[in-house]
C-alpha cells in the first residue's frame, strides 16, 4: 500500500503513458512505486496528489436597473483544495501547460478585453435569453469566459486554481477540458430555461469540476482515503453557495450552478475515471474503464 498525503493506492494506476510514478514525500518510502502501465521506455517522477480543505470566501455584485442587471455566478465560496502537487514532476509536471491555468489566463484576457470594449457584455457573448432563442447558441459557451468585475473574476479564478489541478490529475487533460466546457454549457442551458435575466461567469463550469470530483471520490471511496471527509466538505461548500443564492437581492445564478454541478456529475459517471483492479503482465493495476467506452464497445 502506498500512501500519498491522504490518497491510498493499493495497487497502481493504469494509464496510456509509459510512466513510473514515484512517491517522494509524506513519510513514504521513496522506492515505493505506483505502476502506470505501458510498454518500453523510461519513466518520470510524477507527484501524487493529496491535501485538505481551506476557506476562501468572497463575492461580488453588480448593480443596475433590473432589466440591465447581470446575474453573476459566484464560483465556489470556500474553495476546496483537495489536492496540491507535492513537488514538481521531472518531465511531466508544470513543464507542460495545464488546462486550469490556461483557462484562468483566458478569463483574464477576456476581462481585459471587456475593459477596452467598455464592458459591452451583451455584444461579447453574455447569456441573453432572447438572443439565444433567436439562434445565438454560442452564448451558452462564451458567457462562461466573461465576468462582471475584478472580484467576480478573482473568486472564479481562485476556485479554478483550487480544484482544477486535482480534477486534471485524475481525469487527464482531454477529459478535463471537455468536462469544463460541458459543465459550463449545462449550467448556462439550465439558466436559459429557468432564469430570464442575463448572466455571465465561469462558476457553472467550476461547479461542474466540483461535481465531477465528488462523484469520482464517491465511486472510488474504497480506494481513496478521506473520501467521506472530503465529500462532507463538498456538501458544505455547495450548501453555502446555494444558500447565498437564495438571499434577498442576490445576483447569484443558482440555476447556472445547479446545471453545472449536475453536468459535472453526469460527465464523471459516463466518461470519468472508472478504476477496476485487473492484472496486466502479471501485475495488479487499476485499469480505467469509463462506462460510456464500455457501452460503445459492447
Amino acid at each position: 500500500m502506498v500512501e500519498s498525503c491522504g490518497f491510498v493506492f493499493d495497487v497502481g494506476v493504469w494509464r496510456r503513458r509509459n510512466v513510473g510514478v514515484g512517491v517522494k514525500r509524506c513519510g513514504v518510502d521513496r522506492s515505493a512505486k505506483v505502476w502506470a502501465g505501458g510498454g518500453r521506455g523510461g519513466g518520470a517522477w510524477l507527484p501524487p496528489r493529496g491535501g485538505g480543505f481551506f476557506g476562501r470566501f468572497g463575492g461580488d455584485g453588480e448593480g443596475g436597473k433590473p432589466n440591465d442587471r447581470f446575474v453573476l455566478g459566484l464560483g465556489i465560496v470556500g474553495g476546496v483544495e483537495i489536492a496540491r502537487s507535492i513537488e514538481k514532476s521531472e518531465g511531466l509536471g508544470r513543464r507542460n501547460l495545464s488546462w486550469p491555468y490556461i483557462l484562468i489566463g483566458l478569463n483574464i484576457l477576456a476581462f481585459i478585453l471587456q475593459g477596452f470594449m467598455g464592458d459591452k457584455l451583451t455584444m461579447m457573448g453574455a447569456k441573453v435569453n432572447r438572443a439565444i432563442a433567436e439562434g445565438q447558441f454560442y452564448r451558452l459557451l462564451t458567457s462562461m469566459f466573461l465576468h462582471g468585475s475584478l472580484g467576480h473574476l478573482l473568486v472564479n479564478s481562485l476556485s479554478t486554481y483550487s480544484i482544477g489541478p486535482s480534477v486534471e490529475s485524475w481525469f487527464g487533460k482531454r477529459r478535463f477540458i471537455a468536462l469544463y466546457l460541458f459543465s459550463g454549457f449545462c449550467g448556462n442551458l439550465m439558466s436559459f430555461y429557468f432564469l430570464p435575466q442575463p448572466s455571465i461567469g465561469a462558476s457553472g463550469a467550476v461547479f461542474g469540476l466540483l461535481g465531477a470530483l465528488a462523484f469520482f471520490l464517491l465511486r472510488h471511496r474504497g480506494l481513496i482515503r478521506g473520501s467521506e471527509r472530503n465529500l462532507t466538505r463538498f456538501a458544505y461548500v455547495i450548501a453555502i453557495n446555494f444558500a447565498m443564492g437564495l438571499s434577498p437581492n442576490s445576483q447569484i445564478d443558482n440555476f447556472g450552478h445547479l446545471g453545472g454541478l449536475l453536468g459535472g456529475v453526469m460527465f464523471s459517471y459516463l466518461i470519468g475515471p472508472n478504476l477496476t483492479i485487473e492484472r496486466v503482465r502479471g501485475r495488479p493495476v487499476l485499469v480505467d474503464r469509463p462506462l460510456l467506452t464500455q457501452a460503445i464497445r459492447k
